[in-house]
């Protein structure tokens, strides 16, 4: 529960330090051998159903509305996650207890190596939302070592504090005062804190673009049905692009799929018209969500979940289709594609390709739909291709409704992925959200110019960046993959070990 509470809304400073000191502690105790392993392995299941199932409740608060195959994303993410922690808890029983890995650091690898391979799970099945790292953006400053390390680098300096105090509890218990230890838990807490202090107030920072984000604030039964939110939206927007003063603005942002229909339809063209107008009359291009496709619109084809340039000219050549896409929502793992056709609102989204630049007067923007911003690595690509801006599209809508019995903790945690994609790439970010939180960060993660929850309303605000090519940003999630590897390494060689000594059958070998 410690864990689960180190996540917005409540941003608490001290649990992420000692959240996993309890269950280090637990797993220290337990015997070697086949019986320690299945303590383990059912200690990783309760382990795992507490802290997913209070971090991800809202999978089903929020999507039950929509369909009752929100019960099966549940479940599904659900045994997923219990499974993942009850593998964290086998690999690191036998990395402390067969190969005499050091609690200190056995911990760090196993937990940093079960994060990476949840980021990793082949396909839609992958799910990198907010690793431990991510805890700690309600204090930007004291997490700058992500340029260097990543957010899972930053997970691993979390799992590490927590793995020396765990070693103090232990020495304690044994009678002994470990002041040595107490010591370097100090050192290993503080000096990349102090770090990141310093190097947010040393940051050269420059103003790239001024950017507007709009919230039209359309609830998502009502986009649901693609003509009465296309009337909605162009409602909202009438009374809101207009409050930006003509000109003083490089690009006004709409949020994910803002216009439910396909630009590059000849149908849609009278729509596009009315966004080329935005444009002229507030001299910026408009970028916008909306979808794309391959193929016969009026046969056979694929939809996108797309990003749309539009400047007063129409529709440009620019779109970026989505990558990453939501597990069950936009890709239904598993299923076969006859059984997809037949979703209403699920699961028939195709994988984009590449990484195109959205460029408006000589910047280049990089664009995340949605829950791409949990994944580093579309914000690195992006970087590295020169772009000095991200920009965040979503329709959080998903996630919640007005009154406060319906919100869900995703509200306020989904934005805070992007506090760790500015400060790991040193870029700014601006976020447009459709019922909220739209956004700014600053590439030391400060938040600012934020729209509250389901207020429609519109933000222009400039836009900073760095010129500095992070060491993350070159080398990528060196402390994730090393991890894993790691992981996987010392398993082997603890059950090659322990083949001929251990014939317990599955659990003991």
């Amino acid at each position: 529960m410690l864990l689960a509470v180190s996540f917005p809304p409540l941003h608490l400073l001290i649990p992420p330090f000692v959240a996993l000191v309890p269950f280090a502690v637990f797993m220290a105790g337990l015997p070697p051998g086949g019986e320690g392993r299945a303590a383990a392995v059912r200690g990783g299941l309760v382990l795992g159903t507490l802290y997913f199932g209070a971090l991800v409740y809202w999978i089903l608060v929020a999507l039950i509305w929509f369909s009752k195959l929100a019960i099966l994303a549940y479940v599904g993410s659900m045994l997923l996650l219990m499974g993942l922690s009850a593998l964290f808890a086998w690999t690191f029983h036998r990395m402390y207890h067969g190969m005499s890995v050091p609690l200190w650091l056995a911990l760090p690898v196993a937990w940093t190596a079960a994060e990476w391979f949840r980021a990793h799970w082949p396909g839609p099945l992958a799910f990198p939302w907010l690793g431990l790292g991510s805890s700690l953006t309600g204090f930007p400053e004291l997490v700058g070592m992500a340029e260097v390390v990543g957010a899972r680098g930053v997970t691993f300096w979390l799992a590490l504090v927590n793995g020396i105090l765990a070693g103090i509890v232990l020495r304690h218990r044994a009678g002994d005062r470990p002041v040595r230890s107490w010591g370097a838990v100090l050192l290993v807490a503080a000096l990349p804190m102090a770090w990141g202090v310093w190097r947010a107030g040393n940051l050269v920072m420059r103003e790239a673009a001024r950017v507007a984000v709009v919230q039209p604030n359309i609830p998502e039964h009502i986009k649901l049905d693609a003509r009465t939110a296309l009337d909605s939206t162009f409602a909202s927007l009438d009374r809101l692009i207009p409050q930006v003063e003509p000109g003083s603005v490089d690009l006004i942002v709409l949020p994910e799929v803002a216009l439910p229909l396909y630009p590059r339809a000849e149908y849609a063209q009278g729509w596009m018209d009315r966004v080329a107008g935005y444009a002229a009359t507030q001299g910026a291009p408009v970028l916008l969500g909306g979808l794309g496709f391959s193929g016969d619109l009026f046969g056979a084809y694929v939809p996108y979940n797309s990003a749309f340039l539009v400047t007063q000219e129409g529709l440009t050549g620019y779109q970026y289709d989505k990558r990453y896409l939501v597990p069950m929502v936009e890709r239904v793992p598993l299923l076969p594609a006859s059984w997809l056709r037949n979703l209403r609102y699920f699961g028939k989204f195709g994988v984009g390709q590449g990484w195109p630049l959205a460029e408006v007067n000589g910047e280049g923007y990089g664009v995340l739909v949605c829950y791409e911003s949990t994944y580093p690595e579309g914000a690195r690509h992006f970087r590295g291709a020169g772009a000095d801006i991200l920009l965040n599209i979503t329709n959080d809508a998903w996630y919640g409704r007005e009154p406060w019995y319906a919100r869900t903790t995703a509200l306020w945690q989904h934005p805070a992925h992007m506090v760790m994609r500015a400060i790991e790439n040193r870029m700014g970010v601006a976020r447009s959200a459709n019922t909220g939180i739209s956004l700014f960060v600053d590439p030391v993660g400060r938040v600012y110019g934020e729209i509250e929850l389901f207020t429609a309303g519109v933000r222009a605000e400039a836009v900073l960046t760095t010129d500095v090519t992070t060491l993350y940003t070159r080398l990528g999630d060196l402390t994730g993959n090393g991890s894993a590897m790691v992981a996987v390494l010392m398993v082997l060689a603890s059950l090659r070990a322990g083949r001929d000594r251990d014939p317990e059958g599955p659990l003991g070998r």
